[in-house]
């Protein structure tokens, strides 16, 4: 059965986090995505963790998780010889997606010009785009949040800003390429036209709804964000039980009255220390203690399961250990077990959706590929004979 991006071809540049996450989309959906890499070792495959904390540029966390399925070539591209593998490469591909220096960019793009068209789709990727006066600034994942606004909209009042987990914001920018290369493909398939995109990494990240700008745009005022659980609204935020934390959202009824009669405390709901908006923020730390004395006897999942089966709006908080045996994640298999080459099985992420009938296989994520894997195959693919091959490698322009 064939995968529904089977016959695809893309090319990937650069070897960061971005890239990889782009490529990556095509890759596990069944397009043929080469993974050109610098011969320095690419950001992506330096990133911990390692098995035994040990540095290996083919077992890193992050290599294996957004490189599954694809192949790999290491060629230089800011040799003229590289330029030439890449135009031969590129002119056979439906899309290449590249996360390079905008002047570096600028000359692959040159090379798959025909006069004012392209030979094929390219995405771009930078922290600001291939123009302005911020075109050759380099960032990483914390600055493109400073950049973005979204630090700012996540800082506590009064503290200073924080940040989401690591890559989080430069997977969404990746995943952004992904999105909006598919959507070239496609028009150039129904118009005949290749195009050129342009992706700024902080306006993917400013056009997210996490971003400050919109609620400036419509009050003109910064929203203040409150340290804590919300002391007016509650439960609303973390609460302590057995074993970790439960996430309310029950400060308003139905909900509120819902809780009250769950925990076996229905004369809540009409205390008006707990209802009157006046008097309810002075009985916070009461009322806290009421619901965490009868979630101290319960675990998360004990407690989920009550209180759902009541209505309530609530949810366990759970770290990453607890994810691949929860039993939600089990029926989906959110997370999938899979042999890596010189690692043995590994654990991670499944597919980001479901299709049924036909394609009911067309997510399958295969190994990620070592450093250089497929250089040899690639090269031949594309015509290069053996001994042209040995040249490249000689003058360093593959490994």
């Amino acid at each position: 059965m064939t995968q529904p991006l089977d016959g695809l071809k893309v090319i990937e540049i650069g070897g960061t986090v971005s890239v990889s996450a782009a490529g990556k989309k095509f890759a596990d959906f069944g397009a043929d995505v080469i993974k050109i890499e610098p011969p320095q070792i690419s950001e992506v495959r330096k990133i911990a963790p390692f098995p035994d904390d040990i540095f290996h540029i083919d077992k890193g966390a992050v290599h294996l998780a957004f490189d599954t399925s694809k192949r790999s070539i290491v060629v230089d591209h800011l040799t003229n010889s590289g330029k030439e593998i890449i135009q031969r490469l590129g002119s056979k591909a439906n899309l290449i997606i590249m996360d390079i220096p905008a002047k570096e960019a600028l000359d692959l793009i040159n090379i798959f010009k025909d006069g004012d068209s392209l030979l094929t789709n390219i995405v771009t990727i930078t922290p600001h785009g291939m123009t302005g006066p911020y075109k050759d600034r380099i960032e990483n994942d914390l600055t493109l949040f400073g950049w973005s606004t979204r630090s700012h909209r996540h800082s506590i009042t009064g503290r200073e800003p924080l940040r989401y987990g690591p890559y989080a914001g430069v997977v969404q920018i990746g995943s952004t390429a992904a999105a909006v290369g598919m959507a070239a493909i496609w028009g150039s398939r129904s118009e005949g036209m290749s195009r050129l995109v342009d992706v700024a990494g902080v306006e993917a990240l400013m056009g997210n709804v996490d971003s400050g700008f919109f609620l400036w745009a419509v009050n003109g005022a910064l929203q203040p964000r409150s340290a804590g659980q919300s002391t007016g609204l509650y439960p609303m935020g973390a609460y302590k039980c057995k074993d970790g934390y439960m996430l309310f959202s029950a400060g308003r009824d139905p909900v509120y009255s819902r809780l009250c009669n769950a925990i076996g405390r229905p004369d809540l709901s009409t205390d008006k220390r707990f209802t009157d908006p006046v008097e309810k923020p002075k009985h916070f730390e009461a009322f806290k203690e009421i619901l965490e004395e009868w979630l101290s006897t319960r675990t998360k999942y004990e407690a989920f399961d009550e209180l759902q089966e009541k209505g309530v709006m609530c949810c366990p908080v759970l770290d990453a250990s607890e994810l691949e045996n929860d039993r939600q994640s089990v029926h989906r298999k959110s997370y999938i077990t899979r042999n890596q080459d010189g690692i043995g099985d590994i654990t991670i992420a499944g597919p980001p959706f479901r299709m049924n009938g036909l394609h009911s296989d067309a997510w399958q994520s295969k190994p990620a590929p070592s450093f250089s894997q497929h250089t040899n195959e690639i090269l031949e693919e594309y015509g290069y004979s053996k001994q042209e091959t040995i040249a490249l490698f000689r003058a360093g322009v593959t490994t």
